[in-house]
């Protein structure tokens, strides 16, 4: 399971500013779980976008869907 917050693909920066309560949250789980905070906002914000695939437009419909339509 840690491996799923290993970046794998190839990498890009983003620069953000978030809540400093959510930015101290990032860095304490960095220090306790070993893991960079890279890997750890990498994987929340997959997970907010599958959660939120509503948030993409209809014109990435088939690049935003892991499994095809039943």
């Amino acid at each position: 399971m840690r491996d799923d917050y290993k970046l794998k693909g190839a990498t890009a920066k983003l620069e953000v500013e978030i809540e400093k309560q959510v930015f101290e949250k990032i860095v304490a789980m960095e220090k306790f779980s070993k893991l960079t905070r890279a890997e750890l906002a990498n994987t929340a914000l997959k997970r907010f976008i599958v959660s939120h695939k509503d948030f993409l437009p209809p014109s990435g419909d088939s690049e935003r869907r892991s499994t095809p339509r039943t």
